[in-house]
């Protein structure tokens, strides 16, 4: 009895010493593997910046690599650095989303080329500071760094609407160039100095014409004066005999001659008349033969008198019959000269 229960507990004895021993062992594995997982965890990756290389076993500076995604402040563009101020932005072009011109980047030589490119062919007229469409402006402006004085430039549009000065909320006016058709701009109130000169200018129409002429015209001028144009009535003809090439910019742009003007010219002087009025058309002047319906069948068109005909000469001048006709003609023949660069 004895000796079976000794027996028995010999091999329960053996069975706990092998359990242990297979306990111990996983507990050594486990261990171990903790260990290397430690090991693992606190072992430098050998992905590392420091240990990325060139490809001649030498360890490539960490301040040179390159880890995708990530990105050094200075290198993306618009991004501004700690203190705020973005270095490596581009400063801003001439024109903003819209394509209008800003106004820091106008020289004051540009304003000044502008104004010259038109000053003989403008008059001022008593608009002042009422801002209207179509009419030409010389504005001072609020002192502002890079920003000229003054502007100078030809009013497409104001909101809400034509008016004083004070009125507008916005206006965008055409900004002559020399090497391209005129600069857009736009101003605002805050661009505008408080209480500062406003010049408005109106573009020059000389007609040579007859009382009677200009009595046809007489309801019309405020239409002209609307549009932009200012008549200049002229029954003389000394300045056609005159004519030189030294004149030629001080010259109005646009010139409406009447058929009975030119009937009463004296005989003596009517060929000298002519030779003028053929400079003027080959230096490329706008001009308009101002002949009414009613015109007495002795008075003959400028056409005629000078030789010209349609499909025969090199110039044939266009013939108005009354002047609404005259201003409609005008307008989009402005509009035309104006959009092309500065001469």
């Amino acid at each position: 009895m004895f000796a079976f229960q000794g027996l028995e507990s010999w091999k329960t004895l053996q069975i706990d010493q092998k359990s242990l021993a297979v306990k111990g062992f996983w507990l050594y594995a486990y261990s171990k593997a903790l260990s290397m997982t430690f090991e693992l965890v606190f072992k430098r990756s050998l992905l590392s910046p420091s240990f990325i290389q060139y490809g001649d076993d030498e360890p490539r500076p960490v301040e040179k690599a390159h880890i995708v995604g990530k990105r050094k402040v200075q290198d993306i563009p618009g991004k501004k650095n700690p203190g705020g101020k973005n270095d490596n932005d581009p400063k801003p072009g001439k024109y903003d989303a819209r394509g209008i011109r800003r106004l820091e980047t106008i020289s004051p030589g540009e304003v000044k080329l502008a104004y010259q490119s038109y000053e003989k062919q403008l008059t001022q007229t008593s608009y002042r500071s009422f801002i209207a469409s179509n009419h030409f402006y010389m504005i001072d402006l609020a002192e502002r760094e890079s920003v000229p004085a003054i502007i100078f430039g030809r009013i497409n549009l104001c909101l809400p609407g034509d008016g004083p000065i004070q009125n507008i909320r916005e206006m965008e006016l055409s900004f002559p160039q020399k090497e391209k058709s005129p600069d857009q701009l736009v101003l605002h109130p805050r661009d505008i100095l408080l209480n500062g000169n406003v010049r408005s200018y109106g573009v020059r129409v000389k007609f040579l014409c007859t009382k009677k002429d200009k009595a046809d015209f007489a309801g019309f001028e405020n239409a002209f004066l609307e549009a932009g144009f200012v008549l200049e009535y002229q029954d003389g003809y000394l300045d056609l005999l005159e004519m030189k090439e030294s004149n030629k910019a001080s010259l109005p742009l646009f010139h409406v001659i009447g058929s009975r003007w030119f009937a009463s010219v004296p005989p003596t002087v009517q060929e000298e008349v002519r030779s003028g009025l053929r400079k003027l058309i080959e230096w490329d002047s706008p001009i308009l033969n101002y002949h009414p319906d009613h015109m007495p069948s002795d008075v003959q068109t400028l056409n005629r008198e000078l030789g010209f005909q349609y499909g025969y000469t090199k110039f044939v001048l266009i013939e108005s019959r009354d002047a609404g006709q005259v201003l409609q003609i005008i307008k989009p023949t402005f509009e035309k000269l104006f959009s092309q660069p500065i001469k």
